[in-house]
């Protein structure tokens, strides 16, 4: 594989990788209901994922930071997760597609982290700052959330899995053009500088916010998309709305240097948990598609300034010696546990309570991570 430049190609893993969600999220789940499954079996489905997502992540990143390893991990991760997907196209129920997305949930579940890790050190040697490379992750899962609605709506559902596929496959491309392992093996004093920064007060605080934060989004990330179809809105209307909300996130991770540089990460987390209990509070009370494009704005705060500031935060708790590591624990923490969280209790909760009130509960959620990050020092970072 012909080498590019280092951010260019950390760049290009980040569109693969949110293309491939782009199609996922919103439209996943429509698949699944076309099969058969009912909302408490679709909740476990997607559940699925971050559960893998809160187990494996850790260990990926303790292997790369104490073997320097790290592209061939992340090189491995793509294609094993592309071999497990490939039999979705058979099936036919719920054990099936349980089963299928374990093994596919597993294989792919530590490279992200990986290559967050990799984005901090570029940006540390004074390279571009990390949102304008994640941005690009963000701009690819609009182009795959617009393209695959009208598709999906010509199609049917079934196009999904054509669709993740392709974007699979143009993953693994991604992950072979990656840097090749930029820092050494680790020193043997790292685990323990990992264990005595666990043990720090700010540190819990911080992940127990992060995990308050991805648990609200529960209810968003399962059920937005059918709550608003059963309400009679059109596959090109949600695409669009995923869209928007995606659109907003870029513009903030552009963004997001010089707000941290001027607040600090805890501040600035504190804030964007506050603004998620707006958000999921306006998903509560409508369905209207107006006031829904305004919720989906808040998307800049409630995932794009968030993320930017929690991994800036995660890699000065945790150090660049130990910064896979670190990365691996804050993506277990909130992408693992706090998507767990959610997304089990939205699916169990969904038929007794009724959407609305999974996203209102989802608002009490983020606003109890808002008290939590409030009672943290800041920390600033480009």
């Amino acid at each position: 594989m012909p080498r590019i430049a280092a951010p260019a190609a950390v760049s290009l893993f980040y569109a693969s990788w949110f293309a491939t969600l782009g199609v996922y999220l919103p439209y996943f789940n429509l698949y699944l209901d076309r099969i058969g499954l009912d909302s408490a079996q679709i909740g476990v489905v997607n559940a699925i994922l971050p559960m893998c997502g809160a187990l494996v992540p850790a260990v990926g990143g303790h292997l790369s930071d104490r073997l320097g390893r790290r592209h061939g991990l992340v090189v491995a991760s793509s294609i094993l997760g592309l071999v497990a997907f490939l039999p979705m196209f058979r099936v036919a129920g719920f054990l099936g597609a349980a089963a299928i997305m374990a093994l596919y949930s597993a294989a792919r579940a530590p490279a992200l982290p990986l290559v967050e890790a990799s984005a901090l050190e570029i940006v540390a040697r004074g390279g571009p700052a990390y949102g304008r490379m994640r941005a690009w992750g963000s701009f690819a899962f609009i182009v795959a959330s617009l393209g695959a609605g009208p598709l999906v709506g010509r199609l049917g559902e079934r196009v999904v899995l054509a669709l993740i596929t392709a974007l699979l496959s143009v993953g693994v491309v991604a992950a072979l053009l990656l840097p090749r392992d930029p820092l050494p093996p680790a020193e043997r004093g790292a685990a323990g500088g990992v264990s005595a920064a666990l043990r720090r007060p700010s540190v819990a605080l911080f992940l127990l916010a992060c995990i308050l934060m991805q648990a609200s989004h529960g209810p968003y990330y399962v059920f937005f998309s059918l709550h608003l179809r059963e309400a009679g809105v059109p596959p090109r209307t949600l695409g669009l709305l995923w869209a928007a909300a995606i659109a907003c996130e870029i513009l903030m991770m552009l963004r997001m240097p010089s707000v941290l540089a001027r607040h600090g990460s805890a501040p600035v987390m504190a804030i964007c948990l506050g603004l998620a209990a707006v958000r999921w509070a306006l998903c509560a009370a409508t369905v209207d598609p107006l006031l829904l494009v305004l919720a989906q704005t808040l998307h800049a705060a409630t995932f794009a300034a968030f993320h930017v500031a929690a991994v800036s935060h995660a890699f000065g708790e945790f150090g660049r010696e130990r910064s896979a590591t670190g990365q691996a624990i804050y993506s277990s923490a909130t992408y693992g546990l706090g998507s767990i969280l959610g997304m089990v209790a939205s699916g169990l909760l969904r038929d007794r309570i009724g959407t609305p009130a999974l996203f209102a509960a989802a608002a009490l959620t983020a606003l109890g991570g808002g008290v939590l990050m409030a009672a943290i020092p800041s920390r600033r970072r480009p």
